[in-house]
Formats: structure tokens, sequence, C-alpha cells
């Protein structure tokens, strides 16, 4: 991730994909991989309707959410990143438009859902924002989500009305996965099957804590030179003529005929 400096003072935060700690329970605003999705608005979570793969139908699962906060404008203080996409391989064939979608969710400082608190670690008259953690407000409540996926939960199963489901295809998942010997249970054995809970799990992408730390200046500065060092010898260490060769046949990720939809919204500008 790059920040928006200018180059003599550009900064790359560096992100690594962790195991889950034993404090990842109680964090409000994480960047992770897979897993349910952490809501920044938990009142109002994302509809099936708005993740379904156009190919399959099926809901898409999390793949990814980043926190990413910002001064400016002040509706993004609380920013947060969710990208999900459509675990059925075949659905890929087509367009990535039609088996992803991206969405951002944003709150300003002052708002109804979180309230801050300074870190434990922090002195009494710290006014970093690094030194504050946020906590739900305590008028929040809560909005049903599908145990499968994390959606909304706007269905419940009809005999026990304590699951909740994004859509039908997920009850379905449910049921077969272990709901149905558990569905009315009060045992505490059924209530807690390893076996029930990896089958949903499966559905789902393992999940991750993503880790942040900003690249020392100096290796940044070296990288950099050596990069500039490999452009004065020439593009190739073979000598291979790449006359001829269009730009998006050496892309990393293959170059195809779509067209990009311009989404700019006011808080972009």
């Amino acid at each position: 991730m790059l920040t928006s400096t200018p180059e003599s003072t550009m900064s790359v935060t560096l992100g690594y994909a962790e195991p889950l700690d034993d404090d990842f329970d109680k964090e409000h605003l994480p960047s992770k991989i897979g897993g349910k999705p952490r809501w920044l608005d938990p009142t109002r979570p994302l509809s099936v309707d708005k993740v379904q793969c156009d190919e399959c139908t099926n809901p898409m699962v999390l793949l990814m959410q980043l926190y990413a906060p910002e001064d400016e404008p002040a509706e993004a203080f609380h920013r947060m990143l969710y990208v999900f996409i459509c675990r059925n391989g075949v659905c890929h064939k087509a367009s990535a438009g039609r088996c992803m979608r991206v969405f951002r969710s944003q709150l300003p400082e002052d708002n109804s859902i979180y309230t801050a608190q300074e870190s434990e670690a922090a002195g009494s008259c710290s006014d970093d924002e690094d030194d504050m953690s946020w906590s739900l407000a305590e008028q929040v409540r809560l909005a049903s989500v599908c145990v499968v996926c994390g959606l909304s939960g706007s269905k419940a199963c009809s005999k026990c009305h304590a699951q909740f489901y994004c859509s039908r295809a997920h009850q379905v998942a449910d049921w077969d996965a272990g709901h149905r010997a558990q569905c009315g249970s009060t045992h505490p054995q059924m209530s807690k099957s390893a076996v029930y809970s990896r089958k949903l799990q499966h559905m789902m992408y393992p999940e991750l804590v993503i880790v942040s730390e900003e690249e020392d200046a100096s290796k940044l500065e070296a990288s950099n030179a050596d990069y500039d060092d490999d452009d004065d010898e020439g593009s190739d260490d073979d000598g291979e003529d790449n006359e001829g060769i269009k730009p998006e046949d050496m892309a990393l990720v293959p170059v195809t005929g779509e067209k990009v939809e311009d989404s700019e919204v006011d808080v972009d500008r």
C-alpha cells in the first residue's frame, strides 16, 4: 500500500497476513482476510442481493476487508473496504465484474456507533489517534446476520427462530452441515459441535488478520536506486528484442477488453 505523498517523502506500508491472536475477537475495526465480515456499521449489514454472483446467482463470500481511515473528507474518518468474491471457480471464466464486488463503508468521527477510549498503554495526556481504541456505543443494537456468511440475516429458521440466513442457499447449507440435528436442542454438546462448525467454516476463506508496518526508508531508497540502475542497463538481460510486443502482452494479469466503470461519488472528489 502506497501513501499519496510527494516522491521525496513517499512511504510504503507493508501488510502481512498472520494467525488470529486472543484479542482479535475484541477488535471492532480489523483489517483481515476471510471469515465473516466485521461491519463498520453493525446495525446495517450488507444485503445478499448486493453480492450475488451474476453467473451462478449464489452469494459471494468475503475475500478481505481493509480498515483505511482518512482525515479528509471528514465523512471518511472511519472507512472500511470490503472485497467479496464467488468461490465457484467456473464463474471466473467470465469477467471479474460478474463474480467480484468491492464496497466502501464510512463514518465521521462523531457518530452514533462508536465511542473513543484511550488505550491502556497511552499516557493520560496523549492526543495521538493511534493511542485511541473504539468500542460500540451502549445504545447500538446489532442486526441479525447470516450464520453462514455474515451478510444481513433477513430469514430465520421456521422451526427454532434462532438461526438467521441471508438466503435459502445458506439456510440449506446450514441445515445439511448440522442444524438439522441441532435445531431446537438445548444440549450443550449439540450446540458446540466441532464438526458442525468446521463444515460452515469451509464455506468461507480461512480467517487471518492483516498487520501492517512502515517499510524502512533507507531500504526503500536503496531499492529505488537498484531499480534505476537496472533501467539504465536496458530492459532485457538476455538481449531479446521487445519490438512489436504490446504492453498488455507483458502484463502480470491479462488485460481484457473490459471497460472501467466510473463510480465516482461526492466523497471521492
